[in-house]
């Protein structure tokens, strides 16, 4: 017995040993950790290059302060804010520097420099093969490619197309109008741009107008707001995001390759099944690129195709949903639209392209006050300086590797920027407001708003979504008069996932009565 206790004995002390290694081990480690942690915090806070630029320290010592805030959808209103507190330069974590002085959109993305190196969060997935996240030299190429189909020319030739889905969309107002009940304007303006950029795209509509239905594409963006924080937990934590991404990556897997295939059904049948030359619609110029050295590969007509219907869509679909709201939201202003609309035209027949843009000063005023306070694009898109060399922006230096970028939302609600900021003004955007010192928006630095991006990379589809706006928000006022269901009076404020996310804007119609 003495000897069987000496054995329990002698395994229990070997097994205090080792257990005691191990918690030694983890104690060391945890404390190698924890002091590694901290040096990286302060020499971010206090030795780092950017040491000297203000910032909020909490988010530059722990950068998963704004990943809490980007879950939670209001990261950007947050960095808004935080610009109004440290001012027109800010480092909003340990390599990123944020700007509001207008010289840096030509500074970090305009010409007469060499293109600066996109950045994206991580996580962040994109297409090589798009316009938008393509390398300079495939960028070039495709652009040359998809830009003629955005010419005044070209979109002059689909104007009668163009008008005939407005004139569908006042048609559907005029009918729920008739029942007395307020409706979502948010997802008329969907149905319409969606319905338009398909069959400019792809030569066929969604048909979301005539029955009132969803498409894949607005399916799909409804479940990015629905997922959306998902992802920030994924880029967030590698551990956490291989659990997530482990039960989540088939679903998406799967439904990633649904939709493609839809995509690239639609895009074959334009291409093939329905060759229908010189429509001169976005394919059609696709199409013409073919044999020449900028011309586009099947792939890369797919990839374009889908990124055009999103981009053309549901950004034109935002700004036209938030200057609603802004009108409803000021009476004068509104007042004003309305009776610039309504004694410019006797009819909507009279309303085109050309009429809309020189005899609407006030409500093209009015559609860039809704860029403004409402862009489309709130976030900083931002880049990378190489790694070679220093590059200054706004005379400041800026470190090889530093992300650089101008936030959208905060440049344009910015009391640096603009008289008044937080009110829709559209009084600020009227020629005169420019050239009269005796103007309380004569100071307004108007060159920091750049809703369509500066230089190599700006939006192609600028010309066409300028042409959508006025021809919509015009036809609306010019037929009905509009009010706000009270519901809605705080609707403004809402999350943010790199798009809006856009609640119901319920508003009641009613045919105006002409004399």
């Amino acid at each position: 017995m003495a000897l069987l206790d000496s054995i329990i004995k002698s395994g229990e002390g070997r097994d205090n040993t080792k257990w005691s290694l191990i918690l030694t081990s983890i104690l060391l480690l945890s404390i190698v950790a924890l002091v590694q942690k901290c040096s990286t915090i302060i020499y971010n806070l206090y030795f780092h290059p950017l040491s000297k630029i203000p910032g909020p320290r909490l988010w530059i010592a722990f950068p998963i302060l704004r990943k809490y805030h980007m879950v939670r959808g209001n990261a950007d209103f947050k960095i808004r804010d935080l610009h109004a507190k440290y001012g027109e330069v800010m480092r909003l974590s340990p390599n990123e520097v944020l700007f509001l002085n207008p010289q840096a959109w030509k500074d970090i993305y305009g010409h007469g420099h060499a293109e600066l190196p996109k950045f994206y969060p991580e996580g962040a997935h994109m297409h090589p093969k798009n316009v938008i996240a393509s390398n300079a030299q495939d960028h070039f190429r495709l652009r040359r490619a998809m830009l003629p189909a955005f010419s005044d020319k070209a979109l002059t030739q689909q104007e009668p197309l163009i008008r005939g889905y407005v004139d569908l969309l006042i048609k559907r107002l005029r009918e729920v109008s008739e029942t007395e009940e307020c409706t979502n304007m948010v997802r008329w303006y969907n149905f319409t741009t969606f319905d338009l950029i398909a069959d400019l795209t792809f030569g066929e509509s969604l048909h979301g107008l005539e029955t009132g239905e969803s498409n894949a594409w607005l399916d799909n963006i409804g479940k990015i707001m629905i997922i959306a924080p998902v992802f920030v937990l994924i880029s967030a934590s590698k551990v956490f995001g291989k659990i997530i991404m482990f039960f989540f990556e088939p679903v998406m897997t799967k439904a990633k390759k649904s939709h493609l295939a839809k995509v690239e059904d639609m895009a074959r049948n334009r291409l093939t099944a329905r060759k229908q030359p010189d429509r001169g619609d976005f394919m059609d110029f696709f199409l013409r690129s073919r044999g020449q050295a900028h011309q586009l590969t099947d792939e890369e007509v797919i990839v374009n195709s889908d990124l055009l219907m999103v981009a053309g869509s549901e950004t034109t679909a935002t700004l036209l949903s938030g200057t609603t709201y802004w009108l409803l939201k000021t009476p004068h202003a509104l007042q004003r639209a309305t009776r610039e609309v309504r004694e410019a035209f006797n009819s909507d027949d009279e309303m085109t392209f050309l009429e809309t843009r020189s005899r609407l000063p006030y409500l093209l005023a009015c559609l860039e006050e809704g860029l403004r306070l409402f862009p489309p694009a709130p976030l900083a898109l931002c880049r990378r300086v190489p790694g070679d060399s220093p590059m200054t922006v706004c005379g400041l230096p800026m470190p090889p590797n530093t992300v650089v970028g101008v936030h959208h939302l905060s440049a344009y609600s910015s009391e640096l920027n603009f008289h008044r900021a937080s009110e829709f003004l559209p009084e600020r955007w009227l020629p005169e407001a420019a050239t009269d010192p005796k103007s309380p928006f004569y100071n307004d630095r108007r060159e920091a708003h750049r809703p369509f991006s500066l230089g190599p990379r700006d939006c192609i589809g600028r010309n066409l979504a300028y042409h959508e706006m006025r021809l919509i928000m015009a036809k609306v006022l010019f037929n009905f008069d509009l009010r706000l269901h009270p519901s809605c009076n705080e609707w403004y404020r809402q999350r943010i996932f790199a798009l809006w996310e856009k609640p119901p804007l319920m508003v009641y119609l009613t045919e105006r009565t002409r004399k």
